[in-house]
């Protein structure tokens, strides 16, 4: 499970992180409907199109292995737990950007190399508790928050946990490496051959063909993670000065 470190933040990051705190613990239990169930491939299809059989005792090890070789991978999904958190997530070794969504509290994410960012939206505002006759809310709406500010200050270790592709896979995927797994279904998912393995906790769908990516990861009462663009250029950059909250706390 991942767990995020205490922080010591304004009202508007500790709403952010909260918000966080909740998508990180869900992920780590892996996977609410959101996404449409995959479609079995014909008995009939031709064996010599056939991909090569993945033993279901060497999925969690190649799953796992697969996704250290790659550099990068796009995450989407709904997550059941102490409420409803949406993410979308595009993560790589030197940056990610998305959005986290807990219960219609919405937070942009950004991390560029070691700096971390989040923006308050207008729900992250009123979740912050922070009263719209005040002057510091035209202040921070829409603006970007940066882990090197006195407001942001912890942000970074927080999110961390999450942004950084080498530790969210290996608290996902990686976890996937003790699972018992059976079956090998062939089955597709996005239009994309695929491999279909059940666990006591859930379901994974792997590409069929070599690198053996994790594509989707279903488990009944907490939610579906979709993993794509595997290994694909993530391109992130800070966001424009004029972008960047600069009142107090700065």
């Amino acid at each position: 499970m991942i767990r995020l470190r205490p922080m010591r933040v304004r009202p508007g990051a500790l709403a952010a992180a909260g918000a966080i705190a909740l998508l990180c613990t869900a992920c780590a239990g892996s996977p609410t409907d959101g996404t449409p169930a995959p479609a079995p491939v014909p008995a009939a299809a031709s064996s010599s199109a056939a991909p090569a059989v993945l033993e279901a005792s060497k999925v969690g090890a190649s799953v796992s292995e697969a996704a250290k070789q790659a550099s990068s991978v796009h995450v989407s999904g709904t997550v059941s737990d102490a409420g409803t958190v949406k993410l979308d997530l595009k993560l790589s070794k030197d940056g990610a950007s998305g959005t986290v969504d807990k219960d219609g509290v919405a937070v942009p994410v950004l991390r560029v190399k070691d700096k971390y960012y989040f923006r308050f939206t207008d729900s992250l505002i009123k979740e912050a508790g922070i009263p719209a006759s005040s002057g510091v809310v035209k202040q921070l709406k829409d603006k970007w928050v940066t882990s090197t500010s006195q407001i942001g200050a912890g942000i970074g270790d927080a999110f961390k946990e999450f942004l950084d592709y080498t530790t969210f896979v290996d608290n996902t995927v990686g976890a996937l490496g003790s699972t018992t797994f059976s079956g090998g279904e062939k089955s597709t998912v996005n239009g994309a051959s695929v491999l279909k393995y059940s666990s006591s906790e859930g379901t994974a769908y792997v590409a069929a063909d070599e690198p053996h990516y994790l594509l989707l990861l279903q488990q009944p009462n907490k939610g579906t993670m979709n993993f794509s663009d595997w290994d694909k250029p993530v391109t992130v950059a800070d966001p424009p000065q004029s972008e960047i909250y600069s009142g107090p706390g700065a």
